[in-house]
């Protein structure tokens, strides 16, 4: 139904709209779509026998990675940012490495959960939606901070109309897709992340003015520029195992081809 309703998602909008087994949802998604490796589409899963690069309108379906910028040029570090980054340096690993805790199994009753009445006899309880992420980690809205300093959105997702406007500005006009930026114009991806940018520094200003009363530049005009990716799937893992919605953002560019291979 969800591929009905557009034909390319992420996989975090997936669960952001349903709730599934993750285990579960590692197995439907190859029967219904595939996944693009690289380009404007990349990391995302398009329904089978739908070719983004040869529909125009299939712009808006495109990826933006964007990443909060923090540092000394824009007025506050890493540390002063109400947005937490799930990936940290003193506990990195490569993302083939397996973490999995030899006590942890996936149930038949979790890969049934879902089913209604071809699941178990006790099919009659309400769907549970323990695995549902909250729509924050596929949707940007204006006046709301990202769950996390990096994000991977898709441009129909970017729930503000000035940023749709830069999006649609060559709408009727598209005349190549190109593997940078689609079939949008050139740097439109860069536009994008100017406004988002000014959008949350505006909110931080709002939420820490303190943070901007002194605009001090650092000693011999060095400027510490830092971003910090707040997804990674190698933690995926550890995240089902015990599952907390709020913390539902991964990084699905990087490594999530791996779970199906």
């Amino acid at each position: 139904q969800l591929f009905e309703v557009r034909p390319v998602w992420s996989r975090n909008a997936v669960k952001a709209n349903i709730s599934v087994h993750p285990d579960k949802l590692k197995v439907l998604l190859p029967y219904l779509a595939y996944y693009m490796l690289t380009g404007p589409w990349r990391s995302l899963w398009v329904r089978f026998g739908y070719d983004p690069r040869k529909h125009p309108e299939a712009k808006i379906y495109q990826v933006l990675d964007f990443r909060i910028r923090c540092g000394m040029k824009y007025g506050y570090a890493a540390t002063d940012m109400p947005v937490k980054a799930k990936r940290s340096t003193y506990n990195y690993s490569l993302p083939i490495t397996v973490k999995k805790q030899g006590s942890h199994t996936v149930s038949v009753h979790d890969l049934k959960q879902g089913l209604g009445s071809a699941g178990t006899s006790g099919a009659k309880k309400p769907p549970s939606s323990r695995y549902k992420l909250k729509e924050s980690v596929y949707i940007f809205r204006e006046g709301a901070l990202p769950p996390y300093r990096q994000m991977f959105y898709q441009l129909c997702d970017l729930n503000v109309e000035s940023l749709q406007k830069i999006i649609h500005r060559n709408d009727g006009t598209e005349s190549e897709c190109t593997e940078r930026d689609g079939w949008c114009l050139a740097k439109t991806s860069d536009d994008l992340r100017d406004s988002m940018s000014l959008m949350i520094k505006q909110i931080i200003r709002s939420t820490r003015p303190a943070l901007f009363s002194n605009t001090t530049s650092n000693e011999d005009g060095k400027e510490q520029l830092a971003y910090e990716s707040g997804e990674d799937e190698d933690d995926e893992e550890e995240e089902e195992e015990d599952f907390k919605p709020s913390d539902g953002s991964e990084n699905e560019m990087e490594t999530e081809i791996l779970d199906y291979v």
